[in-house]
């Protein structure tokens, strides 16, 4: 959903406190939600060649900066929901080739392959006089040893 999504235009800050997964009495998953539009990223020139309407917004949250809008979806999905859950590279590097079974490979998925960026929170919390959010970059479980 959240790859579809950056496709579209709009990157997601999709960790454990924005989504939200609704389940069915059985246990399967139903629908997500999202929730703090805060921190998201809309990239005009995507929505725009998709053929839509790209809202009145300004400031941070737009930007057709294609590292900016990787970094927000896949720092947070990839690297802190995900790998969070996963419990081992092993197991976070299947749970990340099974989210991406059966898409059709784009230039978006593909830098999933390269280091994935990850939110430097620590180095944030320790810089006040730095504003936005600092990055580093992990390897990747789909890039091999």
């Amino acid at each position: 959903m959240c790859l579809r999504v950056l496709e579209l235009g709009v990157a997601l800050e999709a960790h454990g406190q924005n989504l939200l997964v609704v389940l069915a009495a059985d246990g399967t998953p139903l629908r997500l939600v999202y929730r703090d539009l805060a921190d998201i990223r809309i990239s005009p020139a995507r929505l725009a060649r998709h053929g839509l309407p790209v809202p009145p917004l300004s400031g941070r949250l737009v930007t057709d900066d294609e590292t900016v809008l990787r970094r927000k979806t896949f720092g947070s999905l990839a690297a802190g929901a995900l790998a969070a859950t996963a419990g081992s590279r092993h197991a976070f590097g299947e749970a990340l080739a099974a989210g991406l079974d059966g898409l059709a490979p784009t230039a978006d998925s593909e830098v999933l392959r390269g280091p994935l960026p990850v939110k430097a929170l620590t180095l944030m919390r320790l810089s006040p006089g730095v504003p936005g959010d600092q990055w580093t970059l992990l390897p990747s479980p789909l890039a091999g040893d």
